[in-house]
């Protein structure tokens, strides 16, 4: 089995299936991580921020927080 493959596919089909306070919370969380990790210089920090953005269908280049 490519666990790769059926994390890719499970990961944001649970994250739309949490309810929406929760699925609220955690964009944001990762709209501020993703800017704290911009402001380090560890170029793996930037990358596991764009993953988590990814996995919970935040568009990369649209995640500024407001």
């Amino acid at each position: 089995m490519n666990w790769t493959k059926w994390l890719m596919k499970l990961l944001p089909n649970l994250v739309a299936s949490i309810s929406a306070p929760l699925r609220e919370q955690l964009v944001k969380f990762a709209k501020q991580f993703r800017e704290d990790a911009k402001k380090t210089p560890n170029p793996w920090d930037d990358f596991a921020a764009d993953v988590l953005c990814f996995v919970i269908g935040i568009d990369v280049e649209d995640s500024s927080t407001s």
